[in-house]
């Protein structure tokens, strides 16, 4: 049936108030305010938020999905802890979407690659700032806006879609590992190297250069993958 008036406002009220729940929980995780393991109470946060449970169910079955929470039966929700097998998973995942989206713009011809590049220079630019700021968590929200930039560029909301879990997944596990990105100016000439091969126009060489530079930077945070991690194999 039809759902329309004041009922069909109260609908939209209540997925606007689970939608932010879970803006505000995820970025609590991303951030650290929330920790690996800690436990969620559905009816605690209703309580504090002066809300009924029902967009905080949904809020947190959100999360679930994303994979920033993990539900368990007769336990509720808790933080989810990625191990170095997670992590490896995570950035195979990258590298398959990003070298995907970066062929997709080469094959777009000379228009699609200046337009990406343009893109990606305009974010790069903001990577300087972060990197000459010092502020860990500053670039690597910079960094990873890059390559968002890359797979929006290619102009499918899908890719976009399915990246953006991976990137708040992502931030999670540089933000709880507080391990040292690349310093000053060798940060910035890895995604330029990025931006030059997509200028090109080799798809092959931006496919290498996608995956040799989400290898080094998931080795920063696992070192070597563990076998039988997602594929079995580093994302190169």
């Amino acid at each position: 049936m039809a759902v329309s008036g004041l009922s069909s406002l109260k609908l939209l009220e209540r997925r606007s108030t689970s939608d932010h729940i879970s803006d505000e929980l995820r970025q609590m995780i991303i951030e650290g305010t929330l920790g690996p393991g800690e436990q969620l109470a559905e009816a605690r946060i209703a309580e504090q938020l002066g809300v009924s449970r029902a967009p905080v169910r949904e809020a947190l079955q959100q999360l679930v999905q994303q994979k920033l929470l993990v539900a368990a039966r007769n336990k509720g929700v808790t933080v989810v802890s990625f191990t170095a097998s997670d992590i490896w998973e995570i950035y195979d995942a990258r590298c398959a979407i990003e070298s995907h989206a970066a062929v997709r713009i080469v094959e777009g011809g000379p228009g699609a690659r200046a337009r990406a590049v343009d893109r990606l220079g305009e974010v790069l630019g903001k990577l300087r700032v972060a990197v000459k700021r010092g502020d860990s968590r500053q670039i690597s929200a910079a960094d990873l806006d890059f390559h968002t930039t890359l797979v929006a560029a290619a102009g499918n909301s899908r890719l976009v879609d399915a990246y953006s879990i991976l990137s708040a997944q992502t931030l999670t596990c540089i933000n709880r590992l507080e391990l040292a990105l690349p310093s000053g100016d060798e940060v910035v000439d890895d995604h330029e190297l990025l931006i030059d091969a997509i200028a090109s126009g080799d798809k092959d060489a931006t496919v290498k250069a996608i995956n040799d530079h989400l290898t080094v930077a998931a080795s920063h945070l696992t070192g070597p993958p563990a076998s039988g991690t997602g594929n079995g194999r580093r994302p190169d």
